[in-house]
């Protein structure tokens, strides 16, 4: 969309845009971001939404970077940062209406009695008031200050109890899951939003009790319910498998999944798919795209005492494929673990999680998660009362204690980008010897 083509309600709409992105970044002064804020944001906006905004192009769209003409950024651009504010769209964050602007009417000024230069002022001297009226007066002061000190550190503001639950927690895949807000009040000023826990939200408006999300790879989701930003309610979503399946998805498509139709999955040696079933199911092999092997099989492991040992080899350099990174996920009843492994040189992109913790190579030092497995090696997580232990080829790299329990296991998942194998997967209970159904 050019330029003259966004008229002002375009533009006061792309500002609302920003304050609310800027907010949910958690820096509200605009004017103080500097190039690591936009290079941050990128980053995020990537991970939340799959399009890929230069730090460039964002300085450009939230007045960094000074033009002769207002930028008005391309659909997919204001896509994603509707999305980030929580909003479906762009479409769906322009339908609801903007609250108009709070003007202060200025107090009109008080007249101002001049001395004439030819009568030149008098001062008449008081008498000073009595001790008594001076202590009256103080204690006074002293008392409208102390009012006003409690009134203001010690009032709390009474908000509504709003509760997030889901009629239909349970499903194959794919599963739409309706959402029913409780204590929604008729009318508010507050920002409510529901994070699904697939990369996606939506803002609630007055009246939307009923929400409808569309779930479309199988997994154990955590969908949030948020007041402002801050986290009101939870509640978990699960898209049960009967064994392995492979899914496909393509960068910067985030409108749909490429379900892998293959027999005998992870049996009489088929460590995966190749190239030729990835394209069958629709998938340009000439970008950058990546495969998921998923088994949420509910299991009587638990999370927080098991061992895991996977044996596996990364995708080979092909077009789209330059860090070769594999994730694999470990999902729990009510959290989750995920480590990233990818080639040395990469670890800027890594990402690593034991339930509560959470760390981002971006932020981190994340060396040891750079590793080349694209000839083949081992990955193993072993967990026992809340500590996590994680080895790359039979070395252990990091060990973290956490607090929130996973709970049960819900299922595992292994990503590649491009085409990678599983060779074998060994999970078990470390304390009762319960197996993995997935096992092989």
């Amino acid at each position: 969309m050019k330029n003259e083509q966004a008229g002002s309600s375009a533009f006061d709409r792309l500002d609302h845009c920003c304050r609310l992105v800027s907010e949910i970044f958690g820096k509200p002064d605009i004017a103080s971001w500097t190039n690591s804020d936009y290079v941050q944001l990128g980053y995020i906006l990537y991970k939340k939404t799959r399009v890929q905004i230069s730090p460039s192009t964002l300085k450009r769209i939230f007045g960094k970077i000074k033009t002769d003409e207002r930028y008005f950024p391309q659909k997919a651009t204001r896509d994603a940062l509707a999305q980030y504010a929580g909003f479906k769209n762009w479409e769906h964050f322009t339908d609801i209406p903007l609250l108009p602007a709070v003007t202060e009417e200025k107090p009109a000024p008080l007249p101002v009695h001049r001395i004439a230069a030819e009568q030149p002022a008098v001062l008449h001297h008081a008498k000073k008031p009595g001790k008594v009226v001076w202590r009256r007066a103080a204690l006074l002061a002293l008392g409208i200050g102390g009012y006003l000190l409690y009134y203001f550190l010690f009032r709390t503001v009474e908000k509504a109890v709003v509760t997030l639950e889901c009629s239909n927690a349970v499903g194959k895949n794919p599963h739409s899951a309706a959402f029913i807000v409780r204590g929604l009040p008729a009318s508010f000023d507050d920002h409510y939003a529901i994070d699904f826990g697939d990369s996606r939200k939506k803002s609630i408006a007055a009246g939307d009790s009923l929400v409808s999300h569309y779930y479309e790879v199988p997994g154990r989701y955590l969908a949030m319910l948020k007041r402002d930003g801050v986290p009101l309610d939870t509640v978990s979503v699960y898209l049960k498998t009967d064994a392995w399946t492979a899914t496909a998805e393509m960068m910067f498509d985030t409108t749909r999944v490429y379900p892998i139709n293959t027999a005998g999955l992870f049996s009489n040696g088929k460590n995966g798919v190749d190239a030729w079933e990835v394209s069958r199911a629709g998938v340009d092999t000439n970008r950058t795209f990546f495969v998921k092997f998923l088994n949420t099989q509910e299991t009587n492991i638990d999370g927080d005492n098991f061992d895991l040992l996977i044996r596996l080899k990364t995708s080979a350099d092909r077009a789209g494929v330059r860090c070769s990174q594999v994730r694999v996920i470990v999902f729990g009843e009510e959290a989750k673990h995920m480590i990233d492994v990818m080639k040395p040189g990469c670890e800027h992109w890594t990402d690593m999680q034991f339930s509560e913790i959470s760390k981002q190579g971006e932020f981190n030092n994340m060396d040891f998660l750079g590793v080349d497995l694209h000839t083949g090696g081992s990955i193993a997580l072993n967990v026992h009362e809340q500590n996590a232990r994680l080895s790359i080829n039979s070395r252990q790299v990091f060990e973290s204690a956490y607090q929130k329990p996973l709970k049960k296991v819900y299922g595992l998942g292994i990503t590649f980008s491009g085409i990678g194998e599983i060779h074998s997967v060994t999970m078990k209970d470390s304390k009762t010897g319960a197996a993995f159904a997935g096992n092989f």
